[in-house]
């Protein structure tokens, strides 16, 4: 019996993580960092893929206008713990304008030397 693909509960969900209400948070272990240009109206993003504690993998990107983002996550090294967490909504000076998304981060670097993370993949 062959299985149809084309089929509307085969289409995955979106690995992207949102921050979409003041409370959102993601975290889990750094596995690649990477930049997302500008396109289609959004700002130029760092990316990381977090491999979450189920072993799923969730991308999560930040604005790179935000210098406040971009200093903490200069340090963030993949095999570090990241967190970030949605803590409140900044009104905007321009009635036009979305509220700004204020996210906190949290890092738990990995203290494990590059020698010892060798050998314990071999």
């Amino acid at each position: 019996m062959s299985k149809e693909i084309f089929d509307e509960k085969n289409i995955p969900t979106s690995n992207w993580f949102k921050f979409d209400k003041v409370g959102a948070k993601v975290s889990g272990e750094v596995v690649e960092i990477f930049d997302k240009p500008e396109k289609d109206g959004f700002p130029a993003q760092r990316c990381f893929t977090l491999k979450q504690e189920d072993g799923s993998l969730i991308n999560v990107g930040l604005k790179k206008t935000s210098d406040y983002l971009m200093g903490r996550t200069n340090q963030v090294k993949p095999g570090d713990t990241l967190g970030l967490l949605f803590k409140a909504e900044i009104p905007s000076k321009d009635k036009k304008k979305h509220p700004a998304k204020s996210i906190e981060v949290y890092i738990i670097k990995n203290e494990k030397p590059a020698e010892e993370e060798e050998e314990i993949k071999l």
